[in-house]
């Protein structure tokens, strides 16, 4: 199966307006910071990067990584190809005005970004002697593969919340939520990247819309 070309990114000009789901959300430059991400002791977000035990509590209590509220009917996950293969998707879901939004914000997803950093910006600790940040590890396995590398396509899936089932690791904590489980689910195309060999061929063995 042939791919055509890759299609162009839909890359926004300005800072997304904030729905109203998301009024009360803290925010940070003028965007909504997901519940998710790591922040130093005074409370600057480091966009972009995760705060694992809050993405675990997340996960298992069925909460959207960006608002933190409970996930209703409808969720929606972000993948990349290779994500459909391993059979879960790492981060937890979102309600789907969060991720419309998220789609909007968020330099990698909507295009505005090519390539992926080449060190995590949690590298640099704020000064702060009573900061946790000299001692993060954000220097996963998955970082350190695509530190510096082309951008990822991503891809949106909408599900029914009652399919919501968690990968779990060999040790019972969570690995993600379980694309495998998903019956009844819309995936479509959020953005391009700038794909490998390795991901063409994932999207069109598995038929993942590119359009």
């Amino acid at each position: 199966m042939s791919l055509p070309a890759c299609p162009s990114p839909r890359v926004p000009t300005q800072h997304p307006s904030i729905p109203i789901q998301l009024a009360d959300r803290p925010t940070w430059r003028g965007l909504v910071v997901p519940a998710i991400t790591l922040r130093h002791r005074n409370g600057t977000p480091v966009l972009g990067e995760v705060d694992s035990d809050t993405v675990a509590d997340c996960l298992i209590g069925q909460r959207c990584q960006l608002c933190d509220q409970g996930l209703e009917e409808v969720a929606v996950l972000m993948a990349r190809p290779q994500d459909f293969v391993r059979g879960y998707v790492d981060e937890p879901a979102q309600h789907p005005w969060c991720a419309t939004y998220t789609i909007r914000a968020c330099p990698m997803l909507s295009g505005r970004l090519q390539r992926h950093r080449t060190s995590p910006r949690s590298a640099r600790p704020c000064g702060d002697p009573r900061c946790q940040c000299a001692s993060w590890n954000t220097t996963t396995p998955d970082a350190v593969i695509r530190a510096g590398q082309d951008a990822d396509p991503w891809f949106s899936v909408r599900f029914s919340a009652t399919d919501y089932t968690l990968r779990p690791s060999a040790r019972g904590a969570p690995k993600g939520v379980s694309l495998r489980h998903l019956t009844r689910s819309k995936i479509r195309l959020v953005t391009p990247g700038r794909p490998s060999a390795d991901d063409l061929a994932i999207i069109a063995r598995l038929g993942l819309p590119w359009s």
